[in-house]
């Protein structure tokens, strides 16, 4: 009756898994169908220009391809930091199998990184799954703490451009106040996410408060004991600070930057001549963030409306959404390459790979 009960259970998690997950698909789709609608003619220029510029598709792809392999790289170096031992090869494999998850698992780019935790898991050795699983976490926490750094001077910097933020067609009438608001929400969001990774450096203070003490005691009790060892791995990051801050910028110029040059490519695709290249920085970056918003797979759909409304601030014109489409579809195509590395990965197979 037990094992009765709990395949009902499952099945039924299943079931609200899979009816959300549509539902996210259907509200990404939507959005898509409504950028491409009410930009329709803007899109076909944009398109007809590919034709005689096509060849910067190819330094735009090859960019998004090296911003991918990184991510995998800095993960390893983080991984090396709490003597974690991946090699290169692991890390790629395991960083494009995530990728391929980003897709296809609720959540976006947290869900491929939960993925990833699976199949890191599922490598390590007995006594470093923890470990192993919280490097991940922490590439997310390193990547995230550049993507809001940078984000915080380049809101700053590009605020006139931000103040001719509109949104033709919602019905939706932007006040400079409303402008306003986005703009200070934007920085607060930025600042409480690095204050956020402080917080996670410095948790042997925040654990003198007592309630804060007495829920770690009560996680390591029901985790048996991985909170604890969560924060000897965090207290080696801590010690190695220089490292981190390092990957975090390298994050900022191979990662975020690196999304701006793939833009800057696919602009010149579709033959646009005039831009603010500060606006168009500040329209990936800012899309980026809103891609982190778990609505969507992969953030599609308010990544893509949010980079098409900042481009048109930025001086991008009538084909400013066909950037954004053409953007999601290499990063598709690249996402769904990534699901090759399940057939060509023999190594790690039925092994404890990555040892302490």
């Amino acid at each position: 009756m037990g094992d009765a009960a709990g395949s009902v259970r499952y099945g039924k998690s299943a079931l609200k898994k899979g009816f959300w997950f549509l539902v996210r698909i259907l509200f990404a789709a939507g959005i898509i169908f409504w950028l491409v609608r009410s930009n329709m003619d803007g899109i076909r220029t944009g398109f007809a220009n590919i034709g005689r510029y096509w060849y910067w598709l190819i330094p735009a792809v090859l960019l998004y391809v090296s911003h991918m392999l990184v991510c995998a790289w800095r993960w390893k170096v983080l991984a090396d930091v709490i003597h974690i031992k991946l090699t290169l090869w692991e890390a790629v494999t395991l960083t494009m199998k995530g990728y391929f998850f980003s897709l296809v698992v609720p959540g976006g780019a947290i869900g491929g990184d939960l993925a990833k935790i699976g199949f890191m898991t599922s490598r390590s050795a007995r006594g470093t799954r923890v470990e192993g699983a919280f490097s991940i976490l922490m590439d997310r926490i390193t990547g995230m703490a550049a993507l809001f750094g940078i984000a915080i001077v380049v809101i700053l910097l590009s605020i006139p451009q931000l103040m001719k933020i509109n949104l033709p067609g919602t019905g939706i009438e932007l006040t400079e106040s409303l402008r306003v608001l986005f703009i200070l929400g934007l920085l607060g969001l930025c600042a409480a996410g690095i204050l956020a990774m402080f917080a996670i450096f410095n948790h042997r203070t925040l654990e003198k408060i007592k309630l804060l003490r007495l829920i770690k005691e009560w996680m390591d009790r029901k985790s048996g004991g991985a909170a604890s060892r969560m924060c000897e791995a965090t207290d080696q990051y801590a010690n190695g600070w220089k490292t981190v801050l390092w990957l975090s910028v390298i994050g900022i110029v191979f990662v975020h930057l690196n999304l701006v040059a793939v833009v800057v490519c696919l602009m010149e695709a579709i033959g646009v001549e005039s831009y603010s290249l500060l606006g168009v920085t500040s329209a990936v970056i800012i899309a980026s963030i809103a891609g982190l918003i778990p609505f969507t797979p992969g953030g599609v759909g308010l990544r893509d409306v949010t980079m098409k409304e900042l481009l048109v601030a930025a001086g991008v014109g009538a084909s400013a959404a066909t950037v954004p489409i053409l953007f999601t579809s290499i990063m598709i195509i690249c996402h769904v390459a990534a699901g090759l590395f399940f057939i060509v990965d023999i190594s790690g197979r039925g092994e404890k790979r990555c040892d302490g």
